[in-house]
């Protein structure tokens, strides 16, 4: 009986701290994500494309608090990747910011909460 309640103790604590490595990972990779965030224009759709790679990143290691605003981030700026320097589709994509933004906020505030980390304002 002692053996089993050791092995439930063990692997609480070990679900517990695999759970906050996960959490920390993300954290650390967050904040180089805020450090080449900075400049991006909102307004802009083309300039998503500069923060596509470490979106899909955080979007593979997010939390499920922020993981489908990550998602909507990462979609976006796939959809200006793909515009290019076509202005009829980036105009058409500037319509779109509004959702963007929204999950975005998401992301900044579960940033600071969660893991002390400003995060630029894309607003």
């Amino acid at each position: 009986m002692r053996t089993i309640a050791t092995a439930v103790t063990l692997l609480a604590t070990t679900a517990l701290l695999t759970g906050c490595t996960e959490e920390q990972a993300y954290c650390v990779d967050l904040a180089g994500y805020a450090a080449s965030a900075t400049g991006v224009d909102p307004t802009k759709p083309a300039e998503y494309v500069k923060i596509l790679d470490d979106a899909k990143k955080l979007q593979d290691s997010a939390p499920a608090d922020v993981k489908d605003d990550w998602a909507v981030v990462v979609k976006f700026a796939e959809k200006a990747q793909k515009a290019g320097s076509d202005r009829v589709e980036l105009a058409r994509l500037s319509k779109e910011t509004g959702a963007v933004l929204t999950a975005y906020k998401a992301i900044t505030t579960h940033a600071k909460d969660a893991c002390k980390v400003d995060v630029p304002s894309l607003n």
